[in-house]
């Protein structure tokens, strides 16, 4: 029967109470909240638009130029009108430091992909 040693035990400790080990697993923030149009009534509706409806002060989202009004057109490459919403859901799930990809067409100008990096939630005053 093989017993870790001492070291070995500590070091698989340090590891699991290391910032570090944590920061791949904390669930991701952007910092931005969302206007939606669907059709029809269920549980995974299909989507029509979706607009940036808020976006916090000194978040990914607005340090990636994200602005209210702007028109999601796509995310991470799936075209949002004709999607259902439960395809949206795993793209956006991303753990800090992962990169989400917005398509968004602001005023007339042509459609451009905007990335935003996720970061840690900040703590609430």
């Amino acid at each position: 029967m093989n017993r870790p040693t001492v070291s070995a035990m500590l070091f698989a400790l340090a590891a699991a109470l290391s910032p570090l080990a944590t920061a791949a697993d904390e669930k991701g923030w952007f910092g931005l909240s969302f206007s939606i149009e669907t059709e029809g009534f269920s549980f995974n509706p299909t989507l029509r638009s979706v607009k940036i409806e808020k976006v916090a002060p000194l978040s990914p989202a607005a340090a990636a130029g994200l602005a209210v009004g702007d028109v999601v057109i796509a995310l991470q490459g799936i075209v949002i009108a004709g999607a259902k919403a439960d395809d949206l859901k795993a793209p956006m799930k991303k753990s800090v430091g992962e990169t989400v990809r917005f398509k968004i067409k602001r005023g007339t100008a042509e459609p451009y992909e905007v990335p935003v990096v996720a970061a840690s939630r900040p703590a609430a005053n």
